[in-house]
């Protein structure tokens, strides 16, 4: 193709590779403006405060991910910069910078796939998660895992004064420089952080909690939902009609929680820190809550679609 021997279309190609790593790539994902209304997410999925062994010993790759970002957005920020005004960028930032993208997607599909591959139900969920956010924006993993080391390889060859490289066969670069106006997509700090959610949802100290019923009610789904987040530390080894059974008792607690946390948000009893929380983890993944409760549907229907073939297999 001809628009990768021309200097000047190499720059457009570099602009179109830093256009796709503001969208996936570490620290250059675009927050949504929050509103002045805070979204109240029931504590499922993500939101849950009750966690595994394995999602905890998972957090330190979470963080390792973002950890670069602060450094590798103000890089960016002067080749965009630098881009601009029609200027070459620094061939030593051009490098440096197509380090850090393999490095980060080395990281995020080695997080990926330990997700996938866990024992455990709440890791599980959280790869099935993320699957269908991508999914939603017509993306994968390796889709989006191939597209930044294109990125990278078109960084390094502005760097050495070389053709960029062809972009990936599933890529159409002509739809690619036109996606300027289209939505926000989803970035690898987004997702890695998405799990970051600390707070819970209810006080000790609300006067709610005065009422005996509605302590006791509360005790008790904390300790079901506890108890079923440990149980299914071994998720993987349940027989496919276990593991069905198993999603319904998760979206039986989810129901539960929607009853109690209803109570508690009509009269404006729901954690302040909590509201904060929830309303960053969906502004950075570019979500309503009405979005985020789908996806999260969809993700067990995804774990229920893979417990049915399984099933199948045991039948045939």
């Amino acid at each position: 193709m001809h628009i990768f021997h021309s200097s000047r279309n190499a720059l457009v190609v570099l602009a179109v590779a830093l256009q796709r790593s503001h969208a996936f790539t570490p620290a250059l994902f675009v927050r949504r403006q929050q509103s002045s209304h805070l979204n109240a997410v029931t504590p499922v999925g993500p939101f849950c405060p009750f966690r595994s062994s394995s999602s905890i010993e998972l957090e330190p790759k979470m963080e390792a991910i973002n950890a670069a970002g602060p450094e590798f957005a103000k890089e960016m920020t002067k080749i965009q910069l630098d881009m601009s005004i029609g200027e070459m960028p620094d061939p030593e930032r051009l490098n440096r910078v197509a380090d850090g993208l393999e490095q980060a997607v080395d990281q995020w599909e080695n997080l990926v796939a330990r997700l996938r591959l866990s024992s455990d139900f709440q890791t599980r969920e959280y790869a099935k998660l993320t699957q269908a956010h991508l999914q939603s924006h017509g993306m994968t993993v390796d889709g989006i895992a191939s597209m930044i080391r294109w990125q990278a390889g078109c960084m390094r060859a502005m760097a050495n004064n070389t053709p960029p490289p062809m972009p990936p066969a599933h890529m159409n670069l002509e739809q690619l420089m036109n996606d300027n106006q289209q939505r926000e997509k989803p970035s690898i700090t987004a997702m890695a952080a998405a799990e970051a959610i600390t707070a819970t949802p209810f006080s000790k100290n609300s006067p709610a909690f005065d009422a005996p019923n509605v302590k006791q009610e509360h005790d008790t789904l904390c300790r079901d939902h506890s108890n079923l987040i440990e149980f299914g530390a071994k998720y993987d080894s349940f027989d496919p009609l276990g593991k069905l059974y198993y999603l319904d008792e998760i979206e039986k607690i989810e129901d539960r929680w929607d009853v109690f946390f209803t109570r508690f948000k009509l009269m404006g009893q729901l954690d302040a820190a909590y509201l904060q929380q929830c309303d960053r983890f969906l502004a950075s993944m570019g979500m309503t809550e009405e979005e985020y409760r789908k996806l999260l549907k969809q993700s067990h229907a995804l774990m229920r679609e893979e417990a049915e073939a399984e099933r199948n297999l045991y039948v045939a």
